[in-house]
């Protein structure tokens, strides 16, 4: 089991070891798979929201050249909705 050693924030450095024997295994990935996921939602929601925008700005109706406009313009992400 490794130990943790600090003593002030100025002071540490790359010989500081923090021991992993306080949380549970699993939790930090965990944590930041959620966080990643929340980002990633996050990002769609927006993507979602800025195609809704030029569906309305241009018409309102998904036509077959909107899609092509949608497809060039937003790339990979317009499929996902």
């Amino acid at each position: 089991m490794a130990n943790t050693f600090a003593s002030d924030a100025a002071d540490f450095d790359s010989t500081a070891v923090v021991s992993h024997a306080s949380a549970p295994n699993g939790s930090i990935s965990s944590f930041f798979k959620a966080i990643g996921n929340r980002l990633s939602t996050a990002h769609q929601h927006r993507v979602d929201a800025e195609i809704g925008e030029f569906i309305q700005t241009n018409g309102g109706q998904l036509t077959d050249d909107l899609e092509r406009q949608i497809s060039r313009r937003f790339g990979a992400h317009s499929g996902k909705w």
